[in-house]
């Protein structure tokens, strides 16, 4: 298994710097790199194993790869430049454009014992929004999550999480848009809101870099978050981010016509709470969009 440290994998870190403008910074500021085996290693200070490829089909995938055979523990992470098979939820096409951030993570067991040990597999989702939320509410302001799993800007959408378990293991796949995003007319024609850049007063390096932070700060948060947070308290915190809270929203539901309800909050099992007509719903599945 890596030790902590970050990693280039296939390609040499001349080849990463030719990426985008972002990656050349990220090489700079993590050398020197020094060739170890078939990768090369270069200098950090986290506490987890990163690897940067320069092109893959999806991150997830191939993360779920290197945890398989062992390469990667619990948090252990990979990047790419690019993916040519990106995808988001209902397995939708996710644009990969260079500079982004494309990347996903080992996420480690839910608790055996306390009450996350059954509330943590349905609120997976808000928790890792919530902990991704929190860590960039460091770098960029105004950061909501659209339920159940998207991340808004002053009301235009900059990143998306994906959560898929399999054989006992859960991989977080993560896109942000640091560099660019898609035009509106080559998103989905059902697509909610607009894609934008997220706004980063203060950069300080590149996808690397910002996976870094992510995954030791996000893993600090997660840990302190399960032991001291209970899930009741948890639903309050994560409601506080929650896009749209308070306004009526459209709501598509498989085959059925769109409906107007105004949000209310969130449920133990990770629904979200609206009001329709006067009646409380909770939402597990579907689309919605502001009004």
């Amino acid at each position: 298994m890596l030790p902590a440290g970050n990693f280039i994998s296939g390609i040499t870190p001349d080849d990463v710097s030719a990426l985008h403008p972002s990656w050349a910074d990220d090489v700079q500021s993590h050398g020197p790199w020094i060739q170890d085996g078939e990768m090369w290693r270069g200098a950090s200070t986290g506490i987890t194993a990163i690897v940067a490829v320069d092109t893959c089909e999806t991150t997830m995938e191939t993360v779920r790869g290197l945890v398989e055979s062992e390469v990667l523990g619990d948090w252990g992470a990979l990047v790419s430049g690019v993916q040519t098979g990106g995808r988001g939820q209902l397995r939708r096409p996710w644009a990969s454009l260079p500079g982004n951030l494309h990347a996903s993570i080992a996420l480690p067991d839910a608790p055996v014992r306390g009450e996350w040990a059954e509330a943590l597999a349905p609120l997976l989702p808000l928790v890792v929004g919530y902990v991704v939320c929190s860590v960039l509410e460091e770098q960029a302001a105004g950061l909501k999550i659209k339920w159940p799993n998207d991340i808004l800007q002053d009301g235009r959408k900059v990143g998306g999480m994906l959560i898929e378990e399999r054989n006992g293991k859960s991989i977080l796949g993560l896109g942000l848009n640091l560099a660019g995003f898609p035009p509106e007319e080559e998103l989905r024609e059902d697509h909610s809101v607009p894609a934008a850049k997220m706004a980063i007063p203060y950069p300080s390096g590149g996808p690397l870099t910002l996976l870094e932070r992510l995954v030791n700060r996000g893993k600090s948060v997660y840990e302190i978050m399960l032991d001291e947070i209970p899930p009741t308290r948890f639903i309050a915190m994560v409601e506080s981010r929650l896009a749209w809270m308070g306004r009526t929203i459209r709501v598509l539901e498989g085959n059925e016509a769109p409906y107007e309800a105004v949000v209310t909050g969130l449920s133990l099992g990770g629904g979200l709470v609206v009001l329709r007509e006067g009646d409380e719903k909770v939402l597990y599945s579907g689309s919605i969009s502001p009004l």
